[in-house]
């Protein structure tokens, strides 16, 4: 995300985080960070610079948690990053939920579907407790059989991308035939 910092009146600078935002990896400057040499015998300035930015356009398919330029110092309160110096534009990385216009995180079916089968689960668990009717916590358990369920099933994506596809055609033709998606750690 690009971003250019407002004046704040108490002094200073901030931008404000989109409200998706749940945590921020790196905040930057738009041009590298480079080291500044200056030698007796260089006549043109220094160099630096352009090197650095031709090595950041070289590179191929940099890590999707890379972002390039110089690191800055950013203070974080609440829905603001603030700075103390006027940077014209920053460049800020961050991990973000997928949320709705309301700022709430999105949920598809299949989760919608397992948190009402949670919510089923625990009435009906509290209501067995409190009566000490076994029918109540019979019910319970069924509705928690189903909540489990419901969740493996919300675990698995809704769409499935070329990579995917191809990793599960190549697990279905091989010969110890692990299964994809299928997650072998106990559940809780």
């Amino acid at each position: 995300m690009h971003a250019h910092p407002q004046c704040d009146p108490d002094g200073g600078w901030y931008v404000c985080l989109p409200c998706n935002c749940d945590t921020i990896e790196a905040v930057t400057l738009p041009f590298e960070d480079a080291q500044e040499t200056h030698v007796n015998y260089n006549h043109f300035g220094t160099i630096s610079h352009p090197i650095e930015q031709a090595i950041e356009a070289t590179k191929r398919m940099p890590n999707e948690h890379y972002i390039p330029g110089k690191y800055v110092k950013y203070k974080e309160l609440g829905d603001r990053l603030y700075f103390t110096e006027p940077f014209p534009v920053v460049n800020i990385l961050y991990k973000g939920l997928y949320a709705g216009e309301d700022g709430l995180p999105l949920l598809n079916n299949k989760e919608v579907e397992a948190i009402a089968a949670y919510c089923a689960f625990i009435v009906d668990f509290k209501k067995g407790r409190q009566t000490k009717d076994a029918g109540q916590l019979q019910i319970a358990q069924m509705e928690e059989a189903r909540w489990k369920k419901l969740c493996d099933a919300a675990r698995v994506s809704e769409s499935i991308s070329q990579n995917d596809m191809n990793e599960i055609l190549s697990v279905m033709t091989s010969f110890n035939r692990s299964g994809y998606g299928r997650s072998y750690k106990p559940i809780n």
